[in-house]
């Protein structure tokens, strides 16, 4: 998350480097990793790599190969979960403070998720509308432990330090930077559902997982339909049910839907322009899309940092 971060596992290393941050991202069939420099009070990438997985089997090994391969000094590391690996639900926000919230989620959470209370990691944030006569809501991120620890127990053998886990939405947040204006994601990823997301102020006000399109992905005209009856959808709640101002764009961040019949598609359902997402970060001009999520992560820590 741009501000919170999942809070895992807090053992910590001391001596870590100021000058070096490492995002890693578990990015559905390949783990990326991004590492990031600080020269001359300006932060640039220094190296990057990835690998392709087959399995989930295959992660722990993927993630060590990759954060040797960009670093092997002591220094920060962020870590990015797949989609698949949480859960987002919106809840009452308790009138405590936020560390009560934070010890109390476990069992907030548990009606919500099949997993076992004791095996609950989750953290929130504030949801940042509010409506007249309705009380205070929260975005839950919950996560099985027994799912991530492998992930984590990884960097026990390695110099970097794990010192945060985030979701890709977040990731998302901090990419579109502070617009003033709500902007709609679309992402997809290969194998599995599309998302949508509206962002705004470096805030997350809308996260809806689809269900039901993955079959449609060779019918692209089916496909232009459902989804794009489905993103209209989520922009007349906005608007209508939120009493939001209208968004402002339409962006894709996909690995096999952004095309440029999609987009073209798109554009002609919802008469509203449909572009590819750009992050608003100058340093990602140097990537692939691929390595997105994973310098997400690595430019969270600088943000963390800058506050600290």
């Amino acid at each position: 998350m741009s501000s919170k971060l999942f809070s895992l596992f807090p053992w910590l290393k001391l001596g870590l480097s100021k000058n070096t941050v490492l995002g890693i991202a578990v990015y559905g069939s390949a783990v990326n990793a991004v590492c990031l420099t600080k020269s001359n009070g300006q932060w640039l990438v220094a190296k990057y790599h990835s690998i392709d997985v087959s399995d989930e089997s295959d992660y722990m090994a993927a993630i060590a190969a990759c954060t040797n391969a960009v670093c092997k000094e002591p220094c920060k590391v962020n870590l990015v979960l797949p989609h698949f690996f949480y859960q987002i639900v919106q809840m009452e926000k308790p009138t405590l403070s936020d560390d009560e919230i934070t010890q109390s989620l476990p069992w907030l959470a548990k009606d919500f998720v099949d997993i076992a209370p004791e095996n609950i990691v989750a953290d929130f944030t504030d949801y940042p509308i509010s409506l007249p006569m309705q009380s205070n809501k929260m975005n839950v991120f919950i996560t099985n432990k027994e799912q991530v620890k492998p992930l984590v127990d990884v960097f026990k053998k390695l110099k970097p330090a794990l010192r945060s886990i985030t979701s890709e939405e977040m990731i998302l947040v901090t990419l579109f930077g502070n617009d003033s204006h709500a902007h709609m994601l679309i992402v997809q990823h290969v194998g599995h559902e599309p998302r949508i997301l509206i962002i705004r102020n470096g805030q997350l006000l809308l996260a809806r997982r689809l269900n039901g399109l993955l079959g449609l992905i060779n019918n692209s005209q089916s496909l232009i339909e459902s989804l794009g009856l489905e993103i209209q959808r989520s922009m007349d709640f906005f608007e209508s049910q939120l009493k939001q101002p209208p968004i402002r764009s339409i962006q894709l961040q996909c690995d096999d839907l952004s095309s440029l019949s999609l987009k073209a598609g798109l554009a002609e359902y919802l008469e509203i322009q449909v572009t590819d997402f750009t992050p608003q970060i100058d340093i990602a001009q140097s990537l692939e899309p691929s390595y997105y999520y994973a310098l997400g992560a690595a430019f969270q820590l600088i943000d963390t940092e800058l506050v600290e």
